[in-house]
């Protein structure tokens, strides 16, 4: 992360906090799916969360390798365009859909209203900063120091409410931060010959 970037004064709080409530974490098995662009087709690229490590999301500031993916295909795809309605530009570059099983041991549940209210927080707030515009000005936004915060203190990753589909859910996860996370694209053998073909 550049030395210009702008950390969230919120962040050590949040840490501490994560650190202090374990109980706050809680497992998660489940499948969740991704729209992405065939460019890094292989189970092992998809995995990486480099992506996100390289541009910053929501819940991540640019330096975090970070997995993001919806409960449904449906809330997946829109998540795609968001970016797209967002900069007001149309993506037409083929794209697949990727369903991936998960297996965490310590995922922070911000649909859980009981928790949202130990943090002080509401979904509308959650939903409604533009963290797109802080990054461009090189500030971390609130969001992505509450999921530097998760990994800092040894979650696997969170579970939030999507800002694009309503009732959607989006599951963000920081590969290898626990040793117990299991991660596994469902037909991986199919990708990777998908990306030998590629690259022939």
């Amino acid at each position: 992360m550049s030395t210009s970037f702008h950390r969230h004064p919120r962040f050590a709080e949040l840490r501490d906090e994560f650190r202090a409530h374990s109980e706050w974490f809680t497992p998660w098995t489940g499948t969740f799916f991704r729209f992405q662009t065939v460019d890094f087709p292989t189970a092992k690229d998809v995995l990486s969360g480099d992506g996100a490590r390289t541009h910053g999301g929501r819940w991540n500031p640019p330096g975090i390798a970070t997995l993001y993916g919806s409960t449904t295909d449906t809330t997946a795809l829109e998540e795609s365009k968001a970016n797209d309605r967002y900069y007001g530009v149309e993506t037409r570059s083929p794209r697949l859909v990727v369903a991936i099983e998960a297996r965490l041991t310590r995922v922070l549940d911000l649909t859980n209203s009981d928790l949202r209210r130990e943090l002080d927080v509401t979904l509308t707030e959650l939903a409604a900063e533009d963290w797109r515009k802080l990054l461009a000005a090189g500030k971390e936004s609130f969001t992505q120091a509450l999921g530097r915060a998760v990994a800092a203190a040894g979650g696997s990753g969170l579970i939030a409410r999507s800002a694009t589909v309503r009732r959607g859910d989006n599951v963000v996860v920081f590969p290898g931060a626990c040793r117990g996370d299991r991660l596994a694209v469902v037909e991986a053998d199919k990708l990777e010959k998908l990306g030998v073909r590629m690259k022939a």
